[in-house]
């Protein structure tokens, strides 16, 4: 008979209600606590789906509940000491959201303690379970169009907000490749912060992969924008086409092709259930490329602190654009902090 799974949720938000569905309703796990540092919001996602053991200490529930899995759904900010604290406790499986944390050097405490407590450590970056993307990767693969040359990205809102998704995405469809330097821009003139991390009001990037592969990405810099879902190729170009297809255009054909995506077999918490029961080697959202799509981030927010090219791996383990602005090298010259996810007291 196959193992039934204890999962522990900690942060009791939207993305915590998000884990608890997706857990609750596979019938190789169950959400036996919920943990929330307020804890009439860990009672309260209790109720909803009828489990009893609410805590706002999380080391009180992983000493009283002998859990399997953590889902880590708090702010990332927390996100690293409590991974870390979760491995130390013998939680054999953690699986937190994105972005993994909020420095390279969170990120490689993370994967340290899992790999001496022997945990597995995913993050949920889920576009890399989206069918049109994973086509996309197995159509490059393929040589649908050719070398891949240049990928192009582009979003808003901030870089540790949605350019997580969106670099970590470009990764994926371009079937992994490690990066090799990142040169980048940003810009903040404001005191933005995305849930209680600082962020810029704009930046870009370029990023070198392997093979020489161009990815650029840029968030919320101004209009005309560029078209932010191409991979260029030495023999074609692949976007994205209506309805979740994908359009290829080859030189060694005549006209656009549509593609209609192969099917999704699984889910990225279906995943990770397989990576514990050790039906697959890895989940394809180990920590590994999380920390890897991490230093990409860090790295464009650390060419400007150095003005230079960024070498990588990056060796930075602060944020630098903490570094940055508590230097003075980059002054806030609009006043008045603001968050643009959870406002802060003074914004309500």
């Amino acid at each position: 008979m196959d193992k039934i799974y204890r999962v522990g949720i900690i942060g009791c938000g939207g993305m915590g209600r998000s884990h608890t569905r997706a857990f609750q309703g596979n019938p190789r796990t169950t959400v036996v606590a919920v943990c929330d540092m307020n804890l009439n919001a860990a009672a309260k996602l209790g109720e909803g789906f009828g489990i009893q053991a609410a805590y706002d200490d999380y080391h009180e529930m992983f000493q009283k509940e002998e859990l399997d899995i953590v889902s880590v759904t708090t702010w990332q900010n927390v996100r690293a000491e409590i991974t870390v604290a979760a491995a130390a406790a013998g939680v054999p499986g953690i699986f937190g959201e994105k972005p993994m944390c909020a420095s390279v050097g969170e990120a490689q405490d993370m994967i340290d303690a899992c790999e001496k407590s022997g945990a597995k450590l995913a993050i949920g970056h889920q576009r890399r379970f989206s069918a049109q993307n994973t086509e996309a990767r197995t159509l490059i693969q393929e040589g649908a169009i050719g070398e891949p040359k240049t990928m192009l990205r582009r979003d808003g809102h901030g870089l540790l907000n949605r350019g997580t998704h969106e670099i970590d995405e470009m990764r994926y469809i371009l079937g992994d490749p490690m990066p090799l330097w990142v040169i980048g821009q940003v810009s903040r003139r404001t005191d933005r912060w995305e849930r209680r991390v600082r962020t810029e009001d704009s930046c870009m990037g370029l990023i070198c992969f392997e093979g020489g592969i161009r990815g650029i990405y840029e968030s919320d810099l101004p209009e005309p924008g560029l078209q932010g879902d191409v991979v260029y190729g030495s023999d074609g170009i692949l976007k994205r086409g209506p309805e979740g297809s994908i359009l290829v255009l080859n030189s060694k054909s005549a006209g656009w092709q549509q593609i209609a995506p192969r099917k999704q077999e699984t889910n990225q918490f279906q995943e990770f259930i397989d990576w514990m029961d050790g039906k697959i080697e890895t989940h394809r959202n180990n920590g590994y490329q999380a920390k890897i799509t991490m230093e990409i981030m860090m790295a464009i927010y650390e060419s400007l602190r150095i003005k230079g090219v960024v070498k990588m791996p990056l060796t930075t383990r602060e944020n630098p654009l903490d570094l940055l602005v508590e230097s003075g090298a980059l002054p806030v010259e609009i006043e008045g902090r603001y968050d643009i996810r959870a406002p802060f007291p003074e914004q309500k």
